[in-house]
């Protein structure tokens, strides 16, 4: 699984690297054909960089959706689920720890 993790995300810098050289090589050739002055090319690059960035955002939010409900169908505990038994633990190991205290005090009498 963790390779299959892996193999995803260079997919996604793969794909986000090849995006960014096709849209600088389309504002070039718009550019070279006098269709937009250089300083406009700059801009809209930009912007259509950042739209790819957010486009990218929400599908790595959806794939982290998707991924988590995978998790929860296989039965495996996510990281607040452990935090919580974790509080539990520390919760029931205080009480006894506190019970024992008080029956050695009574022991003592």
């Amino acid at each position: 699984m963790n390779e299959m993790l892996k193999k995803g995300f260079f997919l996604g810098l793969g794909a986000a690297s090849y995006g960014k050289e096709k849209v600088q090589h389309y504002v070039d050739d718009l550019v070279s054909k006098g269709k937009i002055t250089p300083r406009e090319a700059e801009q809209w690059k930009d912007e259509l960089i950042k739209r790819g960035e957010n486009q990218q955002s929400d599908w790595s939010g959806q794939a982290k959706d998707k991924m988590q409900d995978s998790f929860k169908e296989m039965g495996l505990a996510t990281e607040k689920d452990i935090e919580r038994l974790e509080e539990k633990l520390d919760t029931l190991e205080q009480k006894l720890s506190a019970d024992n205290h008080f029956q050695t005090d009574d022991e003592k009498q």
